[in-house]
């Protein structure tokens, strides 16, 4: 879809080769573009929202000529000249030639794509959102698959799985493609990605990894979601490479620590008298993770590690005579998970 700036950029052209004002309004009946005092005249704007629903030839309110311009019988935007005769008619022709002609014929993929990328205005997004008959009205997730491999066999074992009516997916290259869903409380995410690594790695015998948003998001904001699902999947890497899921939520914090500058990273940490071979202790980072995760509940996070309580605390002071922080303590706590991404992040060993 040809973007509102460029309507702009080539109205102003027009507009310097002829004498009568011309005057371009979008699908809500907001001025692209034209003189301010086009409301003013009472051009009968409400009039012309109403016509717009309709694909005519040319029609006339108030004194005013207008055209709609279409595309594949979703609407896209009106041109309007000041006149009714037939010169003006004849020249409102020209300008709907014009503008016909530049407007992009998008597939699906290639629609898709650029909204992904927040290359388009939420007009066009709307626009296409009707064109494809995607759901204005549902709240969407974006999952990223990647791999090291070709992924041609993964988008069609994908394609399998979920029922095609809803589901969209977009090839981004040939080591990537984002899914576009609806959310729908019924349905559990992560079993969801589960299932969907399992199958692609047992039936294409490719190894992926997936990152998911956490925003639910209209498909005008989906460029929004998109950005999580990146941040997940670059964080997520860093931090749980050998997970293979990512979800955004997880990495919300880890998010607002990512691009500090590296120098004030290693003096942050160096202040703190901290053994690094607990970072090389995976039963200990195990077991802070689930600490953390459990809100720093000694039953609950004995109970998920299947260790007693006293074990629990043993390690939990083993934890504290090497970094000398309190993981029982909150504020201590928080610094230690802090400490803990920083050192992953930034590949600090020490």
């Amino acid at each position: 879809m040809i973007s509102y700036d460029l309507v702009k950029r080539i109205a102003q052209d027009i507009q310097k080769n002829i004498q009568m004002p011309l005057y371009i309004i979008d699908r809500s009946g907001n001025l692209i573009y034209g003189n301010g005092d086009f409301f003013e005249k009472k051009a009968g704007f409400l009039d012309a929202k109403i016509e717009y629903k309709y694909e005519r030839d040319t029609y006339e309110i108030n004194g005013f000529t207008f055209y709609n311009i279409f595309y594949e019988d979703v609407p896209a935007f009106v041109i309007s000249l000041e006149g009714n005769d037939k010169e003006t008619k004849r020249l409102i022709y020209l300008i709907a030639i014009i503008f016909e002609q530049l407007l992009d014929r998008y597939s699906k993929e290639k629609f898709l794509i650029d909204a992904l990328a927040g290359k388009l205005e939420k007009n066009t997004v709307r626009c296409y959102a009707d064109r494809y008959k995607l759901n204005k009205k549902s709240k969407y997730i974006v999952i990223i698959v990647e791999s090291n491999n070709e992924i041609e066999d993964a988008i069609k074992i994908v394609t399998n799985i979920f029922n095609k009516t809803y589901l969209h997916i977009v090839k981004i290259d040939n080591r990537r493609f984002v899914v576009i869903f609806p959310y729908k409380e019924s349905i559990s995410l992560l079993e969801s990605y589960k299932t969907i690594k399992d199958m692609i790695e047992s039936e294409g015998y490719i190894k992926v990894k997936i990152a998911s948003s956490s925003s639910l998001v209209s498909i005008e904001d989906i460029d929004r979601a998109y950005k999580e699902a990146e941040v997940a999947l670059t964080l997520g890497q860093k931090l749980d490479n050998e997970k293979g899921i990512y979800i955004y939520d997880n990495y919300a914090f880890a998010e607002l620590l990512w691009g500090i500058d590296i120098n004030k990273v290693k003096n942050f940490i160096s202040k703190k008298e901290i053994d690094f071979n607990i970072f090389k202790d995976e039963e200990l980072v195990q077991t802070l993770n689930a600490f953390f995760k459990n809100s720093l509940n000694l039953s609950e996070t004995s109970r998920e590690l299947y260790i007693h309580r006293n074990t629990l605390v043993y390690r939990l002071d083993k934890i504290f005579k090497m970094t000398g922080l309190d993981p029982k303590k909150f504020d201590d706590a928080l610094m230690l998970k802090t400490i803990m991404i920083l050192t992953k992040l930034y590949d600090i060993s020490g």
